[in-house]
């Protein structure tokens, strides 16, 4: 039945000028890192690394910003490791574009990277999940999050990607949020590094929030990280589509901020069905965190960065701020460069006791059916 019926025709695109861009040299202009120093949000087995971190955020040889987990230090039994999480400075009101273009995000056993916009008070505010998945998983997910029950995905928006869960509340389906899969397998892990990574879309708009993803080869020519606007009519058919016919967008969403994480391990990356659906099983009493985050690392977290031509921000609500003018020139496509070389190093800190607040939509399905959709890709 639902075949048959028609699909909501796709909003009016628009063209936002440029009002944030980080790269290059300046990347970390407008951005700052959490008040806490350890993540308390999704249980993960890290310490947030502040700026002059070299283990975690530099800009390398080939003039991208890489953020990774820190791989170089030993860190004993109790102790974290170091990985970044930024957070813009600024929140951006509907009118708004997020872009980020990279040539290679984090993988492997035990990471969590995301990509995603937050409310200041959050759950109030809402939150979008641009880019969002962990351990091995093959392809993106994207999910919304609203702060009470209202705000639903439809099943008739047009996308190319697979709605999975319609409901977008946190105190629904264990807080998974209404989700979308990408069957891009570019979209994610070692097939977008292997594709020389590509571009993330999100448009916080009135009449509904978009998520695109482009590979490296079909990104528009357009979109480079020195553009001045971006028009949305040149992506086409967006990943995921979440009209505001069935979500109010101004009753559940609030101004965003944009934020980039990896984390390890915690509440869903370190699930053991979750971890085990693309990791090899733990072995007796082990756990994700006594398999993977301590004692030496190297290999384990080789892949666990983020290689990054840039961030922009576009928006028709906000005026441009000097990190829109004052960042250095960075490529915008190519493929991955040696991101290993060997920065500072920092040890391990004492490792606390976690209070998880924001758990992620695949942390609530594990907890609501013991993980087992969490990877139905």
């Amino acid at each position: 039945m639902l075949s048959l019926l028609p699909l909501l025709p796709l909003a009016a695109a628009a063209t936002y000028p440029l009002v944030d861009s980080h790269k290059g040299a300046t990347f970390l202009d407008g951005f700052r890192t959490p008040a806490g120093a350890y993540d308390n949000t999704t249980s993960g087995d890290v310490f947030w690394a502040q700026k002059g971190n070299s283990s975690v955020m530099y800009l390398n040889d080939a003039g991208r910003y890489v953020l990774k987990v820190d791989n170089t230090s030993f860190v004993p039994y109790n102790e974290k490791r170091f990985a970044p999480s930024l957070l813009t400075e600024r929140a951006y009101p509907v009118g708004s574009v997020f872009v980020m273009d990279a040539v290679h995000m984090p993988y492997g056993c035990s990471v969590w990277p995301a990509f995603w916009t937050q409310g200041a008070a959050w759950p109030e505010g809402g939150e979008i999940d641009i880019m969002e998945g962990v351990n091995d998983q093959t392809a993106n997910q994207i999910a919304l999050h609203s702060a009470e029950d209202g705000c639903y995905a439809s099943k008739d928006a047009q996308m190319t990607g697979q709605l999975r869960l319609d409901n977008c509340s946190v105190t629904s389906n264990g807080g998974s949020g209404c989700t979308v899969g990408d069957p891009n397998q570019n979209s994610y892990g070692a097939g977008f590094a292997a594709a020389g990574g590509g571009v993330y879309v999100a448009e916080y708009a009135t009449d509904g929030i978009r998520v695109w993803f482009k590979s490296r080869a079909d990104v528009p020519k357009e979109m480079t990280g020195d553009a001045k606007s971006l028009d949305t009519s040149l992506l086409g058919t967006p990943t995921a589509n979440y009209p505001s016919t069935t979500c109010d967008i101004g009753k559940y969403f609030a101004d965003q901020i944009l934020t980039i994480t990896i984390t390890l391990c915690g509440a869903w990356a370190g699930t053991p069905s979750v971890l085990e659906a693309t990791c090899p099983q733990l072995v007796g009493t082990n756990t994700c965190y006594t398999t993977y985050v301590i004692n030496d690392a190297s290999e384990t977290y080789k892949n666990a960065y983020f290689e990054l031509n840039y961030i922009n921000i576009y928006s028709t609500a906000v005026e441009a701020s000097s990190t829109s003018s004052n960042s250095s020139s960075g490529s915008s496509s190519g493929s991955a460069s040696d991101s290993a070389a060997k920065p500072t190093g920092t040890s391990g800190a004492r490792r606390a006791l976690d209070m998880p607040v924001r758990l992620g939509w695949a942390a609530g399905l594990a907890a609501a059916l013991g993980g087992a959709l969490a990877f139905v890709l």
